[in-house]
């Protein structure tokens, strides 16, 4: 059991033996802060150490802690591993976790953190960096798994009875910058209530003071035989701290008394046990063996002593100018201000009654000279309960009579913080209040009483200003760095130093608004790839993408980088390169000029720069001549030829321009002529192959397409079950892959016509085709794909006019044995009197093919003179 004279201290001298003394809050002579001590840094710097004291903690207040077990883990020392206390338990809970002066956001449902759950970050700054346990203090709780993870974290490590946090942290350079500051606010020790019996987190001071007199870990360790039964002083002053009050006009009530501390446990007990005292106003009297606490507040005198009671002279002291104010200032610990120390004052500042000349000399003329009292009170974090301090404290300074009398047997019944009235003639007391601070058993029996001036107004509450609201700095966040917006992601062909065209993916942002922005980081990969390439990094936001491969889908991201070296979040996008699978443009400014027999085709350059040549058709059609309905006239115009001679026909001639990948222009641009009374010819004879194509076949099929309402030519293997309707004239067996893909189309396919032509005599014979065709794409076709939709380049369903083609080819004989080799035709002039005619079906990718619906080739003769003279 502890000695109890241990806690007598301010105990005033006098002649005899004392029997009744106290702590006080304030008297006699208040405490002069250190200021270049302040207990608000020291409580929330953080320590490396193993034997540093563990604080108490009470109510709510924000709290470095003490390292006790660091270290790392992991590839290139990835993960640190931190252990930090807090405090002595069992808290209440965290509340929040401050990291580099930061509150993390953590993946938490409730506040406080719940004991032993692991939570991780979800910060904007941290991202997902940290994960974090918090215990309580429990005496019965685990080790921690976060912890455990390292072998030198046993199970053994159960820290019982000390509130701690155990984090692990992973490395990015861009996220800390070593190892980092870190600070909790916590809702401190559960304690004691001796009103319900309960055991409850609370800021009430007696509650608190009760609990640092009784805990023989961490207090004085005082058992139950030294406070009066069911601690009903405690109980009655519990009571009073938790009286409301309205802070100022309009605003909600809050308790007359808190207290948010931080205990020094390296501190004398009764340093720590006047600090709790301070806050409250609290008087702690001794008196027969019990400690009982006071609250200095609005009461009544419970004895009136009048000149018959006291026996001799009385001593007085008037107030000492050394402790006569007409300023208080006091500091606490503001929860506005991260819980650092601020200062409020009585009178305020800004008060309006007072000139700008004298705002201290308000209370009695003190000559004009500034009497300004300085006090702490570490327990406090209210503005308006520090304000309501400083006026009482104040207040109380001017009226701080202190005076020691000798009385009867009467005064025995008072104890230590009674308030007692005394009336005696010689010095004017009428009924004069005092509050007993000492009382003390003289030899001869009698009692002599110290006592100090009661004025029962100076502790109602008043009413105060609403605090302001102190815009904070306006400089930006560090480590909060603006991203930058609207990503464009294009792509184009360029043209090497060797004259290789290759395709360039290019990423622009829109710049961020961050002014400390240096710079900008760009990354990308392939769509289907998980880790991302670093592009490059510079002052714009614009980056040139080499390297890429044409129709692949690529992610692409640009950051911000501030001066300091911190990232922004990234600005991300898609983008399918085209690349040379982009169509060239449509060709331009296509004419046709007659001259005699030829046609002079002419246009302007495309300017791709993968264009490789111009292909030109013809058509029989004056109006709506179609690519797909047209005939081969001229297989390439090699570029940079911008103009062809070929022969003059009525009808319409059709051009597109084609790339090195064989991609064409989405457009043909077509012209049409009618030369039909500039050239005298006449048709001779004309054979028609469709619809029944009754001629030779060779890899090539006739079927009935119902979608064109007619026989058709196409390459074998070509007829598809989701788009053929009608059977096959040919049993040929068609053959499918697992995919819907036919893969055994015929490259090349001929059908020779039916009949030959015979004009009757050698001659030179205007010969043109005409021909309808259209062509399908299998693997191209929609219903038939097997990937996303969107992540097609090219027409909706493919390009099967590129990829397939039906050319009319023509073979020239005399005699109908020996004939020419075959060519490509259209309209020309040929010399000879036997004419026959194939159909050349080709599909460039094994997959598409021509669909030929219309087939037939004429023959026409010049309009000519001959003239003989004297014939027989």
């Amino acid at each position: 059991m502890s000695n109890p004279i241990d806690l007598i201290e301010d105990v005033i001298d006098f002649v005899g033996d004392v029997f009744q003394s106290f702590i006080s809050w304030l008297d006699p002579t208040p405490d002069i802060p250190d200021f270049d001590n302040d207990e608000s840094q020291g409580v929330k710097v953080n320590k490396v150490s193993n034997n540093t004291q563990i604080p108490v903690v009470y109510g709510t207040r924000r709290v470095g802690g003490v390292f006790v077990y660091l270290e790392t883990s992991g590839t290139d020392n990835q993960y640190l591993y931190v252990c930090m206390t807090l405090a002595e338990g069992e808290i209440n809970g965290v509340t929040e976790v401050i990291l580099d002066d930061k509150v993390i956001t953590l993946n938490a449902l409730t506040i406080p953190l719940v004991h032993g759950t692991t939570y991780t970050s979800n910060d904007s700054r941290f991202g997902s960096n940290i994960q974090l346990q918090v215990f309580n203090g429990k005496d019965n709780q685990v080790a921690s798994s976060l912890l455990s993870q390292q072998t030198n974290w046993t199970s053994n490590h159960r820290l019982r009875g000390i509130s701690y946090i155990a984090l692990r942290l992973a490395w990015d350079q861009e996220k800390f910058s070593g190892l980092p500051r870190i600070q909790c606010t916590i809702q401190g020790k559960k304690v004691f209530d001796p009103r319900n019996n309960s055991t409850v987190f609370t800021s009430n001071p007696a509650l608190c003071l009760l609990d640092y007199l009784r805990n023989n870990r961490y207090g004085k360790g005082l058992d139950n035989t030294f406070f009066e039964s069911n601690f009903t002083s405690f109980q009655t002053s519990a009571n009073e701290c938790e009286t409301q009050v309205t802070p100022f006009s309009g605003g909600s009530d809050i308790n007359v008394f808190d207290c948010n501390a931080v205990l020094d446990t390296d501190k004398k007990v009764i340093d720590n046990i006047k600090d709790l005292l301070r806050g409250c106003r609290g008087i702690l009297p001794y008196s027969q063996g019990i400690y009982k606490l006071i609250i200095e507040t609005t009461g009544s005198a419970s004895l009136t002593l009048t000149e018959d009671d006291i026996i001799g002279g009385i001593q007085v002291r008037s107030e000492n100018l050394n402790a006569k104010y007409n300023r208080v200032v006091v500091n606490y610990i503001n929860p506005e201000n991260k819980y650092e120390s601020d200062q409020a004052q009585f009178p305020p500042i800004d008060d309006s009654t007072l000139s700008s000349a004298d705002q201290h000399n308000t209370m009695l003329n003190d000559d004009g000279k500034l009497l300004q009292g300085n006090f702490t009170f570490n327990t406090i974090t209210s503005t308006y309960q520090a304000e309501e301090m400083a006026e009482i404290i104040l207040r109380r300074s001017r009226n701080s009579l202190k005076t020691i009398i000798k009385c009867t047997a009467e005064a025995s019944n008072l104890e230590v913080g009674d308030i007692v009235n005394i009336t005696h003639s010689s010095i004017g007391f009428s009924a004069k209040p005092f509050r007993v601070l000492a009382i003390g058993l003289m030899s001869d029996f009698t009692i002599q009483l110290t006592l100090i001036e009661y004025q029962n107004n100076i502790y109602t509450w008043t009413s105060k200003a609403q605090a302001p609201t102190i815009v904070d700095t306006n400089l930006p966040d560090p480590f909060s760095v603006v991203a930058p917006t609207n990503i464009q992601i294009t792509d184009e062909l360029r043209i090497s130093n060797e004259g290789i065209v290759t395709s360039v993916m290019v990423a622009q942002a829109t710049a961020s608004t961050d002014l400390f922005v240096d710079l900008y980081e760009c990354q990308f990969k392939k769509n289907n790839e998980s880790d991302y390439v670093t592009v490059g990094i510079g002052r714009n936001p614009k980056f040139d993408i080499h390297g890429v491969i044409d129709g692949q889908l690529y992610d692409v991201r640009i950051k911000a980088i501030n001066t300091n070296r911190v990232s922004s979040s990234f600005v991300t996008g898609q983008h399918t390169v085209i690349g040379e699978l982009a169509p060239p443009s449509d060709v331009e400014n296509f004419s046709c000029n007659i001259v005699g027999k030829d046609a002079h085709l002419s246009w302007n350059a495309v300017s791709d720069l993968d264009l490789a040549f111009y292909q030109i058709r013809y058509s029989t059609l004056t109006n709506g001549a179609e690519w797909n309905n047209s005939v081969l006239l001229v297989e390439k115009v090699s570029r940079p030829a911008t103009s062809i001679t070929v022969p003059a026909r009525v009808g319409s001639y059709l051009i597109k321009a084609f790339d090195k990948s064989l991609n064409s222009s989405t457009n043909a641009t077509i012209i049409s002529t009618n030369i039909t009374s500039l050239i005298g010819f006449n048709n001779i004879a004309t054979v028609t192959e469709s619809p029944s194509f009754s001629g030779t076949k060779t890899d090539v099929i006739k079927t009935f397409n119902e979608g064109l309402n007619s026989q058709i030519l196409v390459l074998n293997s070509i007829s598809l079950f989701d788009s053929k309707s009608g059977n096959f004239d040919d049993n040929t067996s068609q053959f499918f892959d697992s995919g819907g893909i036919l893969d055994n189309t015929k490259s090349q396919g001929i059908y020779e016509f039916a009949n030959i032509i015979d004009i009757t005599a050698v001659a030179t014979a205007r010969i043109t085709a005409t021909i309808s065709q259209s062509s399908t794409d299998r693997d191209e076709l929609f219903d038939a794909q097997v990937v996303n939709f969107d992540s097609k380049s090219g027409s909706f369903d493919g390009s099967s006019a590129e990829q397939s083609d039906a050319i009319l080819q023509i073979a020239v004989s005399n005699d109908n044995v020996t004939f020419s080799s075959f060519q490509n035709f259209v309209v020309g002039d040929y010399t000879g009197r036997f004419f026959k005619f194939r159909c050349l079906l080709i599909s460039r990718n094994n997959s598409a093919t021509p669909f030929v619906q219309t087939l037939s080739a004429t023959v026409d003769a010049e309009d000519r003179t001959q003239a003989q003279n004297n014939l027989s």
